[in-house]
């Protein structure tokens, strides 16, 4: 097939890549807050301000929807994980979510994760993957002490920070506040950096007596 000769894109063509982004997005935002089967594609539609129809004839049927989110959310986690790079900066599941346009694409993983499927387990298998590769970097820096096992390490530290994503709702109304606000994304870092660098407990054979500093 011959290609046409370049020329700026016209009214319709931008609308045509506007109303496909906008599917898109909507789609990554209603799979992140109610889960791949609440996404149906009439609530895609109403969602985006589109019809049913227009999202079929840009993606042919949920799975080709779904798959365009998944090729969006890397996109943009990869992104992100590069920006973050650049600045000297840590590419933690906390650090994504303040990330620029990153933070539904965190929760979009978060909940595709929860859900399972074929789907779920690639992601899973993907981050798991990243954690491992990031944790061994960090050993061979002299930033982290090795793992005696970090096939669990990688699996407890995922844990941790997916289940604050996942549980998502109940962290928010308990804490007042929205995972993405500044204090929140604060205090997250914080206090994890705090777990992991001092633990949380204290081992009785190391206390000092009292007065043993007085003798």
């Amino acid at each position: 097939m011959c290609s046409a000769p370049s020329a700026a894109p016209g009214p319709a063509a931008d609308g045509a890549v506007d109303a496909r982004q906008r599917i898109i997005g909507a789609a990554i935002d209603l799979v992140g807050t109610d889960g791949s089967r609440a996404a149906t594609v009439r609530r895609v539609a109403d969602a985006a301000a589109v019809s049913p129809a227009l999202v079929m004839h840009h993606f042919g049927s949920k799975a080709g929807l779904l798959a365009a989110c998944d090729e969006a959310v890397m996109s943009t986690v990869g992104r992100a994980v590069d920006a973050l790079s650049a600045a000297d900066r840590e590419a933690g599941f906390v650090d994504l979510l303040t990330a620029e346009s990153a933070g539904p694409a965190v929760c979009y993983i978060g909940r595709v994760l929860h859900d399972g499927g074929d789907n779920g387990r690639q992601w899973f298998d993907g981050m798991i993957d990243l954690t491992r590769e990031g944790m061994a970097a960090l050993a061979a820096s002299g930033r982290a002490r090795p793992a005696d096992d970090p096939q669990m390490q990688a699996v407890l530290l995922l844990a941790m920070d997916l289940g604050v994503v996942l549980l998502r709702q109940h962290v928010e109304r308990y804490l007042g506040a929205a995972l993405t606000d500044d204090d929140v994304t604060t205090r997250w870092t914080v206090t994890e950096l705090d777990l992991l660098t001092n633990g949380v407990l204290v081992d009785p054979t190391n206390e000092t007596p009292t007065g043993a500093d007085d003798e």
